[in-house]
């Protein structure tokens, strides 16, 4: 792949990505009531608005203000800058790997751009399980995080073991 097709395809995962989860996040901040949660399909799913001031599961919610910010917009900011340089610029990655750190920057910078218009909180509104077997409420900014971070393993490891081996 080339520089500009890397950045090609780079752009296209980050904008469909990211355009789906602000519409999807815009469309619970406008039409989900308050804070109920709504269960569909045998309470499978469920869905309600919530504003989350953490990181995954609401980890770093109860720290102070000022220090969430540095955290989880500045911090979050320059992690992702790095990601998106080491994207563009290895010559290490594969097509599938691209993919994979694309979704998480896509999820990444949509995360970032709710922190910055929502004072310092981003939208949640997904909730799957079965029973009292539930995952944390969740966006599609997350799932993105989630599937890339999954494609980076799985074509990692992949690469890893079916690598020729150098012999001396």
């Amino acid at each position: 792949m080339t520089t500009k097709q890397r950045m090609h395809w780079v752009l296209m995962i980050c904008v469909v990505g990211m355009c789906l989860d602000q519409l999807s996040k815009w469309f619970a901040g406008n039409y989900l009531h308050g804070w109920q949660m709504t269960s569909y399909w045998h309470d499978i799913v469920r869905i309600g608005y919530r504003e989350n001031a953490g990181a995954f599961l609401s980890l770093g919610s109860e720290l102070p203000a000022p220090l969430r910010s540095v955290l989880f917009i500045g911090v979050l900011a320059l992690l992702l800058i790095a990601i998106l340089m080491y994207t563009l610029k290895s010559e290490d990655l594969n097509r599938n790997q691209i993919t994979g750190l694309s979704l998480v920057l896509s999820g990444g910078v949509s995360n970032l751009i709710d922190r910055i218009l929502n004072n310092g909180a981003v939208i949640d509104f997904l909730n799957l399980g079965i029973g009292e077997v539930r995952t944390g409420v969740f966006n599609l900014a997350d799932v993105a995080i989630m599937l890339g971070a999954v494609m980076l393993i799985v074509y990692t490891t992949h690469n890893q073991t079916i690598a020729p081996q150098k012999t001396g």
